[in-house]
């Protein structure tokens, strides 16, 4: 598939809080672990494992680093709430479930701490990232890369493709100026600036 399709990159999606609201949803895991370091080590291109708005744990990011895997996307809790998608869509206990678990999972800056430690070559945030000082923030927390969706989809909405590319382009903007203050000319040199982290992520026992 991904060389009939053409595809630089495959990313698979871990997303076991919305099959559990979702209806009709996969409550089957076995294997999943072995199956996602065979890709890894097997396909020709880039395996990206990404999870779908609840973060990625310490714990299961030593597991996926175990099997291979070297490209990881956070995708904390803070954007979209895929298992709030589930609920508008569930009825009676299922709803009543989803409710309870809207809101579950590690948020993005805490989840990107739980990843660091040089186990991945490749860590986006992406998870309620909406601005390019979120996207600075996200880097001095380790990450390479950043991803939206919500922002762009308005933003074509709006006003359509060239809508969207002025978005992406006050994106720019925005990292580029936070660059500018802290005196990064580089990611890289982001990455080392000082951090003034609020106790809501001190919390979490990583700094």
């Amino acid at each position: 598939l991904v060389g009939f399709v053409g595809a630089n990159a495959l990313c698979l999606h871990l997303n076991p809080a919305q099959e559990m609201i979702q209806p009709g949803g996969d409550r089957d895991f076995r294997g999943c672990l072995e199956g996602i370091g065979r890709l890894a080590n097997e396909l020709s291109v880039p395996v990206i494992v990404k999870e779908t708005g609840n973060g990625i744990s310490r714990s299961v990011a030593e597991q996926l680093a175990r099997v291979g895997v070297e490209h990881v996307d956070v995708s904390g809790a803070g954007g979209t709430s895929w298992v709030g998608v589930e609920t508008r869509r569930a009825v009676g206990q299922k709803q009543e479930l989803g409710e309870l678990f809207w809101d579950w999972g590690i948020p993005t800056a805490a989840a990107l701490l739980q990843v660091q430690g040089g186990r991945f070559q490749t860590v986006i945030a992406s998870g309620g990232i909406y601005t390019g000082i979120d996207v600075a923030k996200a880097i001095a927390l380790g990450a390479d890369a950043a991803g939206m969706a919500r922002p762009l989809l308005q933003a074509l909405d709006a006003a359509g493709v060239e809508g969207a590319l002025r978005r992406l382009k006050f994106v720019e903007e925005e990292l580029r100026t936070a660059m500018l203050l802290t005196g990064s000319r580089t990611v890289s040199q982001l990455k080392k600036v000082p951090r003034n982290v609020a106790p809501e992520l001190s919390s979490w026992g990583l700094i």
